[in-house]
């Protein structure tokens, strides 16, 4: 053992060996992102710089970006940290050559550059693709729900809008009355009190917040007509008996009319299966025999007649009583706008309520992000197909750039969630999308395993159902969960991706995309180091 410890010499003159090349090991990530940029199309970064005049020279676009890149690769999205990482942390100060730029310039250039921040996205896999990665023959896609950066107390309805507009109004209003008893008509008053200067762009956020209030408020109201309608049309099937009715009712429909009339078709079905036996052993009778079995009871008294009895029982004791309101609304009905981020919408997850966007995201078999989109729709249903048309668009685009042969989509496996008619009968590649949750959908394939060709006359989704339950579809279906979730969860965790920094659709797009476009770096890294 050594009898003393090893010295401590901050007053050393060389504490850093003279080149930066020497100041981390040849096979440090940093390296690989500094070649990695620069192997990228930066055009679009360079198309804002103006050179050639006079004034102090700006910095370089590459260099920026290799900073925004290497941030986002550990989680780092401040533009006040990455400052000061650019002091202390030696990979920061090799990748700006120690001429730290403000955080003022990292926030104006993820700014003016958000939608070159979201092209990078293609030129990665353009990237992975010419080093013969990026497998299409299985592609995954879901969606994960990523918080705004706006809070849920800020939601206002329409109402509640246009009052906070018509006070901001009559206080400025009152505010100009005073000023002009004070100081004359002519004359001018210094400014207004600070609670009504308007430099963060209330007002213009509180007019946006309103038309998005107006244009959701049109929505709400044609959903809420087809919703009406939908409940009508399924109290006026029920009614008729010669139609079959599967399902819960609608939620527009009135629950006391839907259990009176199930009530009555049930008996009507059963009274007619009674007649159609009475009439047969009166022809039997007839022909000097006797009828087989023994007699129907009466309708009322058949247990099916008696079950839907006691629902309409139920349903009319409950229809006093009314349903208890969600947690999340407030004083007045309808939609609700966010005047922090009008765009973001107010989610239900898992964990509860969410104010946010829902993501839509889809990757390769070798899990690459083929596909990233901020979108504000409350479920998936919607977004399959402009997730089928931005992916097939991507493979078509590979393909003319690279001259490879193979980036051809086999299949896309997608949950419950985006199970739909139309969904499952619209044009493109091959598909196949549960119609239950993973647990439901491995249950039936053990009780109810499938095999060979659907029904002759089986529908798309019983057909669906059949290929889901055979072996294969099964197995395929499992590497679902593996293919996206990973992925997602690594957005989330490794790039931080928890909350989104920026306000407003385009930009939190942009920030995702550019997420997205980091993580596929990385999995070039990871596959090339292998």
């Amino acid at each position: 053992m050594a009898k003393r410890y090893r010295p401590v010499d901050r007053d050393q003159v060389f504490l850093l060996p003279p080149s930066m090349m020497d100041w981390l090991p040849a096979d440090h990530l940093v390296w690989f992102v500094i070649d990695a940029v620069g192997e990228l199309d930066t055009a679009a970064f360079h198309a804002r710089a103006r050179l050639g005049g006079v004034g102090r020279r700006g910095y370089d676009p590459e260099m920026l970006l290799t900073l925004l890149v290497y941030a986002m690769a550990h989680g780092v999205r401040s533009s006040r940290q990455i400052e000061r990482l650019c002091h202390t942390d030696v990979a920061f100060r090799v990748i700006c050559a120690s001429d730290v730029p403000d955080h003022t310039v990292l926030a104006r250039f993820r700014q003016d550059h958000e939608t070159a921040l979201a092209d990078l996205l293609t030129a990665t896999l353009l990237l992975a693709a010419r080093l013969g990665m990026v497998r299409l023959g299985v592609v995954a896609f879901d969606g994960t729900k990523i918080a705004g950066n706006a809070a849920r107390d800020a939601n206002r309805s329409e109402q509640g809008l246009r009052r906070l507009a018509e006070q901001y109004l009559a206080d400025t209003a009152a505010t100009d009355a005073a000023e002009d008893t004070e100081f004359g008509g002519d004359e001018r008053g210094d400014e207004l009190p600070p609670r009504l200067r308007d430099r963060s762009g209330r007002a213009a956020r509180i007019r946006q917040a309103l038309a998005e209030a107006e244009k959701a408020g049109a929505a709400e109201r044609a959903r809420r007509d087809a919703a009406e309608q939908a409940g009508a049309d399924y109290e006026r099937n029920l009614a008729d008996p010669d139609l079959s009715v599967f399902g819960p009712p609608p939620k527009t429909a009135d629950p006391v009319a839907a259990a009176r009339a199930r009530w009555q078709r049930e008996r009507a079905r059963i009274q007619r299966r009674a007649d159609a036996w009475h009439e047969r052993a009166a022809r039997t009778r007839a022909a000097g025999n006797q009828p087989h079995g023994r007699p129907p009871l009466p309708a009322d008294q058949h247990c099916r007649v008696k079950t839907a009895k006691a629902a309409y029982d139920a349903a009319a004791v409950d229809a006093g009583t009314g349903a208890a309101e969600d947690p999340t609304t407030t004083d007045t009905p309808g939609p609700r706008v966010n005047l922090t981020d009008p765009d973001s919408r107010l989610l239900k997850t898992r964990n509860g309520w969410l104010q946010g966007y829902n993501c839509q995201t889809a990757v390769s078999e070798d899990q690459f992000f083929l596909h990233a989109q901020a979108t504000q729709d409350a479920n998936d249903v919607q977004q399959f197909e402009p997730t089928r048309t931005a992916i097939t668009d991507l493979a078509a685009h590979l393909t003319a750039h690279t001259g490879r042969t193979d980036l051809t989509i086999g299949v896309m496996i997608g949950d419950a969630g985006y199970d739909s008619i139309n969904n499952l009968t619209c044009h493109g590649p091959d598909r196949l999308i549960a119609g239950t949750t993973s647990r439901q959908l491995g249950d039936h394939a053990t009780t109810n395993p499938a095999t060979g060709q659907p029904p002759e006359h089986a529908t798309i989704r019983q057909a669906m159902n059949h290929r889901l339950r055979t072996t294969a579809g099964r197995n395929l279906y499992k590497r679902r969960s593996p293919l996206v979730e990973a992925p997602n969860s690594w957005l989330k965790d490794r790039r931080g991706l928890r909350q989104f920094l920026r306000r407003g659709l385009t930009a939190t797009n942009s920030e995702l995309r550019f997420a997205a476009a980091v993580t596929n770096l990385l999995r070039i890294h990871t596959l090339t180091t292998e």
